[in-house]
């Protein structure tokens, strides 16, 4: 895993996915509903089969299918990521898109992705403190903000684009284009953390921003060697102070 040192100097900006970045995956969560669904996955396998599913983006394989709420802003590619997991965790690709249903109304009722770091606010509210701005850029569902107060962690953050309320998903270079404008500040002076590479990475590389995968599962290991590799946000956030003047 590369030290953020280097890749953290001279940042004015500083951009987050949400999911897995920011607030992280409750596999084991997941693998409870589905046995009340009558189905047996492990939650360690959902993890494995989430990095599959990653890898599976980057050449379109990922499961696609039309499901009950499947127009919902977001829900398509929600959708598509977590039954892709789902179905390489051991589930009958047919089960998974006939789950996602009802998965999607667990989802709305309470994020799946809600497990937040240690420690995470008061770093990102220090380099705030030094004139760095904090700015989520997630392809979500339009519900990031909502679910961030009730969290109580959207004070940490200077803006929250999501994709659901713009119109706009990463990889596509407009919604890294519409942080940079909301805050005035060059891409070369910007730095974006995902752990995505086929929308994280590639968005933000074609929007001019650094970038770096954050992998604590170990999904990309291998591959993508020219992407820095980080612990996490609080340790990028700790590089940039150990920077500022």
């Amino acid at each position: 895993m590369a030290g953020p040192g280097v890749l953290a100097r001279d940042v004015d900006l500083l951009c987050l996915d949400a999911g897995n970045t920011v607030i992280f995956l409750d596999h084991p969560r997941v693998a409870r509903w589905v046995g009340t669904q009558g189905h047996a996955v492990l939650a360690e396998r959902l993890i494995e089969a989430e990095g599959e599913a990653k890898r599976l983006q980057e050449t379109g394989g990922l499961l696609e299918g039309r499901w009950e709420g499947c127009e919902a802003p977001g829900a398509r590619g929600w959708g598509a990521m977590l039954g892709t997991t789902l179905a390489r965790g051991g589930l009958d690709e047919e089960i998974a898109i006939g789950l996602l249903p009802r998965l999607w109304k667990e989802h709305v009722a309470w994020n799946l992705y809600s497990l937040v770091p240690e420690g995470i606010g008061q770093a990102l509210d220090m380099v705030r403190a030094r004139g760095v701005h904090v700015a989520i850029v997630s392809n979500s569902e339009g519900m990031l903000e909502p679910l961030f107060a009730k969290l109580g962690i959207l004070r940490h953050f200077d803006a929250v684009l999501d994709s659901g309320k713009l119109g706009v998903e990463k990889p596509d270079p407009r919604i890294f284009e519409a942080a940079l404008a909301r805050f005035g500040v060059p891409a070369s002076r910007s730095l974006h953390l995902g752990d995505t590479y086929a929308t994280d990475v590639l968005g933000a590389r074609a929007a001019g921003l650094r970038t770096a995968l954050i992998d604590p599962h170990g999904h990309y290991e291998g591959r993508h060697p020219d992407v820095p590799r980080v612990a996490g946000v609080v340790e990028v956030a700790q590089a940039i102070l150990g920077g500022r003047t």
